[in-house]
């Protein structure tokens, strides 16, 4: 492995957790940060949750973060609320113009639009330079893809903003390549429900011999929680996983999805991330969130778990996490681009003075889902 990698439980990062902490903390004032808190104890699971509060966000002021330590979780809460509070701020406006005008290497309508009609690409927006990940050259996206900056006056908003592939790391290309798995995954994802499941296959929990992911597996076990898990069939051939959680202490179905060139962190991915949803619940901190009390107004149904089950070594897969970070996204960014018949573009959301690298990646051609759940 890249001495630029440090291979850490569920994750591969640039910095220790230690060291992340220590340069990113004294900041967090900067960013509207006022709480950081630990969520752990409110569930019996016992899996790492922390939370980042921001009372004066403009999109969300309660961000959720998980990891194998409480150290990894409460940096992946204050790197989520980093991403919101870049998204917030105001870009700036490279050209004026229509999609015709200014000559777009890619369709615009192959980017997320409200709603598709070919009269947008008659329609004067505000753009923003980004590079290409695959070429380098520079490349104009609507500012209103990736800014949710309070607007003084209204004008035409037609580009459906997502945080798909907007990312924070240690450096650029940790967070170039964090922003490109979600796509990826976001991507698989819409592909799989516009197929009613048919890129699933599940996967006995029973046979999974990563390390940590047993870990987690059999921590769940030991708390008498239903666990359901799945790796997605993806064109980018890179892995894609889904875990269901459900018990009777909390009786609905928690999900969870997770990407990385290891299988075995994407699936740890899916597993901590459907155990972070079910404890956002249970916090009801989040602004977003509906409240899942109906689920204890009746006795708890007894879910069908299952049956098919593949052996894990019978359908993991991928290319693994080797080399430099920089080489992982050149490669990555050339899977996408092979999918989607379009390079991904990156923009710049941090200066230099700022202590972490935020990046919004925009994928054209690349799907992504709409809804919240994730249907089992």
């Amino acid at each position: 492995m890249s001495t630029d990698m440090i291979r850490l439980n569920g994750t591969v990062r640039a910095r220790t957790p230690d060291d992340t902490w220590t340069a990113v903390a004294p900041h967090l004032p900067r960013y509207g940060i006022t709480r950081v808190a630990d969520l752990t104890g409110l569930d019996h699971l016992g899996l790492p949750v922390w939370t980042a509060i921001r009372p004066n966000g403009h999109t969300l002021a309660a961000s959720q973060g998980k990891g194998a330590t409480d150290r990894l979780a409460a940096i992946s809460a204050v790197m989520e609320a980093i991403e919101l509070w870049h998204a917030e701020q105001p870009l700036t406006v490279d050209q004026h113009g229509t999609a015709r005008d200014i000559g777009l290497p890619y369709p615009l309508l192959k980017l997320p639009v409200r709603v598709p009609h070919a009269d947008l690409e008659r329609l004067p927006l505000e753009w923003t330079s980004g590079t290409g990940l695959t070429t380098g050259r520079p490349t104009l996206i609507p500012t209103s893809l990736i800014s949710r900056a309070p607007r003084t006056m209204w004008t035409p908003d037609p580009m459906r903003a997502t945080s798909t592939g907007l990312a924070c790391g240690n450096t650029r290309d940790e967070a170039l390549l964090h922003a490109m798995y979600e796509v990826i995954e976001r991507d698989v994802l819409f592909t799989d429900e516009t197929r009613d499941g048919a890129l699933r296959r599940l996967v006995d929990p029973a046979t999974v011999d990563d390390p940590y992911a047993r870990t987690l597996i059999d921590r769940l076990q030991d708390q008498h929680v239903l666990l359901e898990l799945a790796l997605l069939e993806s064109q980018y051939g890179v892995p894609v996983c889904l875990a269901y959680l459900w018990s009777e202490a909390y009786p609905a179905w928690f999900a969870g999805s997770g990407c990385h060139a290891d299988p075995g962190i994407a699936l740890a991915r899916a597993i901590t991330e459907a155990a972070q949803s079910r404890l956002t619940c249970i916090a009801g901190t989040r602004d977003d969130l509906v409240s899942r009390d109906e689920v204890f107004d009746t006795s708890p149904p007894s879910p069908q778990p299952a049956k098919a089950f593949n052996p894990w070594r019978h359908v993991a897969y991928g290319p693994g996490a080797e080399g430099a970070f920089a080489d992982q996204a050149q490669d990555i960014a050339t899977r996408i681009q092979t999918v989607s018949g379009h390079e991904p573009i990156a923009v710049a959301l941090s200066g230099t003075d700022e202590p972490i690298a935020a990046v919004k990646v925009i994928a054209p051609g690349a799907g992504s889902r709409t809804r919240r759940a994730i249907p089992r």
